[in-house]
């Protein structure tokens, strides 16, 4: 994710911090200080960072199981509303989903009865009002804490944890994309009210949990349609192709004449041969190009980190590298030569021109029905 910077890696996973995690810490600290004094800011800090490292243990429950089903995850992103564990795909399998969406939750609930535990009796939701106050009981305030969390993700609002639990659910009777659809329109319903009860209540954080819900569920939705318009389609029917090519000793002043004559935003760097070394992105050139003039090589620039797929795989496995986090997809033909590319537009091309099929076929029929 874009500005966002690592501090650790787990076991092949990235964990990193968004830039406004940094700036929602700082908001925090400054208000803390002013209001209660240095003690009760230190001691508020501390609870924060403990809290989002229980949030940083749910993501590493989803992970954990996705990781028994072959399915690995480059990174864990921490926002201000949580965290955001970004898996390489998520299986159509309704057995395989629902288990790794239900451990982000079980993890919570077993630190909730850890410290519960550790505390000796139950927690007093008093606890939590009493944080206003600058009052600190770190045990009894993470439990309650884990509690909420846990709770709060099993709200059937897609694409949090009770809305997969919902779909995967579902998909043992329906068609994944029916599932989808069904799961995706509760989200939205509930993220719709709980941004008007935000509103209501003046919860601005609140608010914005439901905006991000609102727009998850709308891109998990496309997501879906996408996959039903690619179907089993190999990825070669789906590619873009008639990029510029480029050298790895082309200076990035002729990817800057590219950008502005044409309308790609990827290049891809090839070898003499025709091998696929890497790609141009737009948006590296430009700052690269800001940053140390346009003299600079191809080469310099290029990413290498780039998800790579032969042209006969399925289009579906380009559009979970996409739906993951990739930029996008470079395609090789059977000799391991660039053959093009696949990125998110042309999925939703993909789909647009499968929905205008399907309304055209939708008016053929009641057409010869009357």
């Amino acid at each position: 994710m874009s500005r966002s910077f690592g501090i650790a890696a787990i076991n092949g996973t990235s964990v990193r911090l968004h830039w406004t995690f940094l700036l929602f810490l700082g908001l925090i600290a400054a208000s803390a200080f002013m209001s209660m004094g240095l003690s009760a800011a230190r001691d508020i800090m501390l609870l924060i960072i403990l809290m989002f490292a229980c949030i940083v243990l749910h993501e590493f429950g989803h992970i954990s199981v996705a990781r028994k089903f072959g399915i690995e995850t480059p990174e864990v992103v921490l926002l201000p509303i949580g965290g955001l564990a970004k898996l390489k795909r998520i299986p159509n399998e309704p057995e395989k989903e629902l288990a790794i969406a239900i451990a982000g939750p079980v993890v919570n609930f077993v630190l909730f009865g850890l410290l519960v535990l550790l505390l000796g009796r139950w927690p007093n939701w008093q606890a939590l009002s009493e944080l206003a106050e600058g009052k600190i009981n770190l045990i009894e305030q993470l439990a309650i804490f884990n509690l909420v969390v846990g709770v709060f993700n099993l709200l059937p609002a897609f694409p949090m944890d009770g809305g997969r639990i919902l779909r995967a659910l579902l998909a043992f009777a329906l068609p994944h994309s029916k599932a989808t659809s069904i799961a995706t329109r509760i989200g939205q319903l509930l993220a719709v009210g709980l941004g008007l009860a935000a509103l209501l209540m003046g919860n601005l954080l609140l608010a914005a949990i439901g905006v991000f819900i609102f727009l998850a569920a709308t891109t998990e939705e496309r997501i879906g349609r996408i996959r039903d318009a690619i179907g089993g389609l190999p990825v070669a029917q789906v590619m873009v192709t008639g990029h510029p090519l480029f050298s790895e000793t082309d200076p990035i002043s002729c990817a800057l004449d590219e950008i502005l004559h044409t309308d790609s935003d990827e290049f891809p760097v090839l070898t003499s041969g025709g091998e696929l070394l890497g790609f141009l992105l737009r948006s590296d050139v430009i700052r690269h190009a800001g940053d140390a003039g346009a003299q600079k090589t191809a080469g310099e620039i290029m990413r290498t980190d780039i998800p790579v797929v032969p042209m006969h795989y399925r289009a579906e496995k380009a559009a979970d590298l996409i739906s993951g986090g990739a930029p996008i997809v470079g395609v090789t033909d059977r000799r391991g030569g660039f053959a093009g590319i696949v990125n998110w537009r042309n999925l939703l091309d993909a789909m647009e021109i499968d929905s205008a099929i399907a309304r055209r076929s939708q008016q053929l029929d009641k057409r010869t029905s009357l």
